[in-house]
């Protein structure tokens, strides 16, 4: 088992530098096809990922799912040839990606073609960027501008028109008591580039507020429903209340609930505005258009007017963002930087036309040299940065 064990460490160093012959390709699957290897690739993975980021703590892998894709997915039960064949022409995840992105741990990249990891230039991210963190300026109703922040609730209390507010650990919390005179006015909660904040209404609903995004709301919920406007991205969490419905108002469109959870995502730079159910029902509304949302489905917003629904939508993909995640469920390089755009608070630079996709996930709080490190050991992409501009090129 030794000389079985030094002849997978061979044939797996080889793999990730991109240096396998067909023969060696071959015989690394038959490999990790056999008993107890699963361990032992979990070993070298490890050990390359310690190599490459020293001190990283990222979540563990799931190694049943990621090895299973190997071993299943990407390589058929029968046949060495059939193996090797089906290997090299899977095109829409490349199974010799992989194992790199399992040495990568938390993020696991399953690209669309094979290919060898890229050569490593840390000094490419000398100039780093620090994730986003909760803050954001509430605007009264007056016209008084308040810095939201970690450590800024002491003075929320001592200001005019604060009462009934109070902050905590990132959140905002309207608490008057229901018996309360009704106070006239909307606040608007703004998040800038790097900044998300969490919200929760009068009437007890909750909001989660991505970067570069907004909410205006009235102090008090008055009239025969609860209306608020979203610019941006949101994740609602909407308090019951049949007799009246809550409403959201966004670019033109209306969303309709009487107690659900559910992602809006109506950011300028997308194609549309897609509207993502978790539980409950919805109804999305512009003119004449309307489309009622079940859970698990998303109505894409066409520049037509007219709505596009998915019926089968990856809804921990879409709201990963509000537990603390980046989440990429075959999404294209651009897709993935207008992300990094608004976290980052970076500017993205194109030397040339990419249009990679990319399956995975990996936390919010590192900074942008770790995401950018987990694209590149596909080999298809490489960035630096200058500044606050990260220059994506292919090698």
């Amino acid at each position: 088992m030794t000389g079985n064990s030094d002849r997978l460490t061979y044939l797996y160093r080889k793999y990730i530098n991109g240096t396998c012959t067909e023969a060696e390709l071959q015989e690394f699957f038959e490999y990790i096809g056999q008993p107890g290897m699963k361990e032992k690739l979990e070993a070298l993975a490890d050990e390359h990922l310690e190599n490459i980021l020293p001190g990283t703590a990222e979540p563990p892998i799931d190694w049943e799912y990621m090895y299973g894709r190997v071993t299943r997915n990407a390589l058929p039960a029968t046949g060495t040839q059939k193996k090797v064949k089906r290997l090299l022409a899977w095109p829409a995840v490349a199974a010799a990606s992989i194992i790199v992105l399992m040495a990568a741990t938390g993020l696991y990249f399953l690209f669309r073609e094979k290919h060898p990891a890229p050569a490593w230039a840390h000094n490419r991210f000398q100039n780093d960027l620090p994730p986003g963190n909760s803050k954001a300026v509430l605007t009264l109703a007056n016209g008084t501008s308040i810095a939201l922040y970690e450590g800024s609730s002491s003075f929320l209390s001592q200001l005019e028109n604060t009462k009934g507010m109070k902050l905590n650990s990132g959140e905002l919390v309207y608490d008057t008591p229901a018996d309360a005179a009704a106070t006239a006015g909307y606040n608007t909660l703004t998040t800038p580039k790097g900044g998300q904040f969490r919200l929760v209404l009068p009437d007890g609903s909750k909001v989660w507020l991505n970067a570069a995004s907004s909410i205006t709301y009235p102090v008090t919920f008055t009239g025969s429903s609860r209306t608020v406007t979203i610019t941006g991205e949101a994740y609602l969490e909407v308090s019951r209340n049949p007799g009246k419905p809550f409403k959201v108002i966004v670019n033109g469109m209306e969303v309709t609930v009487l107690g659900t959870c559910f992602n809006i995502n109506a950011y300028t730079d997308e194609a549309g505005i897609s509207t993502t159910l978790l539980e409950g029902a919805v109804r999305v509304s512009r003119g004449n258009n309307m489309q009622v949302l079940q859970p698990g489905q998303q109505a894409q917003l066409q520049s037509n007017g007219t709505f596009r629904l998915m019926p089968d939508t990856d809804t921990a993909a879409v709201t990963a963002w509000k537990n603390g995640m980046f989440a990429f469920n075959d999404a294209d390089i651009a897709s993935i930087m207008r992300q990094v755009n608004r976290w980052y608070d970076a500017e993205i630079v194109y030397t040339s036309a990419v249009s990679q996709h990319f399956v995975g996930s990996i936390p919010r709080d590192v900074p942008v040299s770790k995401l950018l490190t987990m694209l590149e050991l596909t080999g298809r992409l490489r960035f630096r940065i200058e500044g606050k501009k990260i220059i994506v090129t292919q090698p």
